[in-house]
């Protein structure tokens, strides 16, 4: 049996990272769960591995839910459950790309370290190694409210500035024409 160490790094300024070792039979899902858990995500939002080269070029998409294939679709759709890590990583040095929660997106990184070639019937996957915490407004998706955005709720709520209305006197003397219009 094969034994996958990784390295997943977070991306940003501080040196954020895991190490963890899978089963390289297991699927791109399992590691999905195990990077979620240590990173202590929110876990409900949509999420995709990445093919990769070694200059973290964007390959084929893995996501999280069958999404179907289109007729314009180059690569057929794969979905998280249906690919096991061996097929898409199996040298070390390999990279794949994992993108998460796209409406406030967070991109890590990720190598294949080493692979270990041993019988054991320990739990996998796991983590063996961490260093650094994602800040809390990372680690999950922040649902605010107007209150949150805005200090009051009066009538005048989106105009910040008094004077917001002066910047429309360009269009006063516009009777929407087109000059150039062939009629």
């Amino acid at each position: 049996m094969s034994i996958y160490k990784l390295r997943v790094l977070a991306e940003g300024e501080e040196l954020i990272f895991r190490d963890f070792i899978i089963k390289s039979t297991q699927t791109l899902e399992d590691f999905h769960e195990i990077i979620v858990a240590s990173f202590e995500l929110d876990g409900n939002e949509m999420a995709s591995f990445y093919k990769s080269d070694e200059k973290w070029n964007i390959g084929q998409e893995i996501t999280l839910f069958d999404i179907g294939k289109s007729n314009t679709d180059e690569m057929p759709s794969l979905a998280m459950e249906d690919v096991k890590l061996n097929s898409v990583i199996n040298c070390p040095g390999d990279h794949l790309l994992y993108a998460y929660d796209f409406l406030n997106l967070k991109n890590f990184f990720i190598e294949l370290l080493e692979i270990i070639v041993k019988e054991d019937s320990g739990f996998y996957p796991r983590v063996i190694y961490t260093q650094g915490e994602l800040k809390e407004s990372e680690k999950m998706n922040q649902n605010y409210s107007q209150e949150d955005h805005f200090e009051n709720n009066d009538e005048d709520l989106f105009m910040e500035n008094e004077n917001f209305d002066e910047h429309f006197d360009d269009f006063d003397d516009n009777n929407f024409e087109d000059d150039n219009a062939n009629y």
